[in-house]
């Protein structure tokens, strides 16, 4: 079986090498071809620099769809991820029934993604100085990799590591926690405000929570309340 192997650079396909070159051609103009390419770039991962993909399933399996100019395709599962082999499905539009032939492709992205600059202990509360980049192939990431875009990077800034990472480690989703900013029996600021009115009133902790949790509060008149924390000793109604 010959594999095939397209470069794709983001915005322009091109063919790095097949066996023969006129097939490479053909494969190229190909509907189901131009329909994988289309599905590849729009599941990218939001740091892509250059990728490309090797159709793993034989070519002649696809021989059903030589005279469709109407193909779609769909990934079978969506990726969390888009990085390693992935299984699509090809269907053809034009022909009404026709059961759809499922391909196999291993796609190869490289990417920007986030590490730790220095040693770290447990608990450490991030900072920006703590962080940077790394480029790499994604699909040899942990699973919950972070990827180096701008919004993950203010997202974790703040957060504290469950555990001591080296330096250089990959920064991963599930080694973070928000620090708690409130804990049980603290006093309450919670600020609801609408069009033309604003409302203060506090209230005792009966949960701890970081910024973004839920908890509960017991009010001056005993009434348990709901509340959203927003800040340290601050929160409002919960929605």
């Amino acid at each position: 079986m010959v594999r095939i192997r397209f470069w794709l650079p983001l915005s322009v396909c091109l063919l790095a090498w097949v066996t023969p070159s006129s097939a490479a051609s053909t494969i190229g103009q190909a509907p189901w071809h131009q329909a994988i390419v289309a599905l590849v770039q729009q599941h990218l991962p939001a740091t892509t620099t250059k990728h490309h993909f090797e159709l793993i399933t034989p070519i002649a399996a696809l021989s059903s769809l030589e005279n469709c100019a109407n193909v779609a395709a769909r990934f079978t599962r969506e990726p969390q991820r888009l990085a390693g082999r992935t299984m699509i499905e090809l269907r053809c539009n034009d022909a009404n029934g026709q059961n759809p032939l499922f391909v196999q492709i291993d796609v190869a992205v490289i990417g920007e993604y986030l590490v730790v600059t220095r040693d770290l202990a447990a608990n450490h509360t991030l900072s920006r100085q703590d962080i940077t980049m790394k480029q790499g192939d994604l699909s040899q990431l942990p699973r919950y990799a972070l990827l180096a875009t701008p919004t993950e990077i203010r997202r974790v800034v703040g957060q504290q590591l469950r555990r001591s990472l080296t330096q250089h480690s990959v920064l991963q989703e599930n080694l973070l926690t928000r620090p708690n900013v409130v804990n049980y029996g603290d006093e309450l600021i919670i600020e609801a405000s609408g069009k033309g009115f604003q409302i203060t009133r506090t209230g005792e902790a009966m949960d701890t929570g970081s910024i973004g949790d839920i908890i509960r509060v017991r009010l001056n008149n005993r009434q348990l309340l709901r509340v959203e924390i927003t800040a340290a000793g601050r929160a409002r109604p919960a929605q």
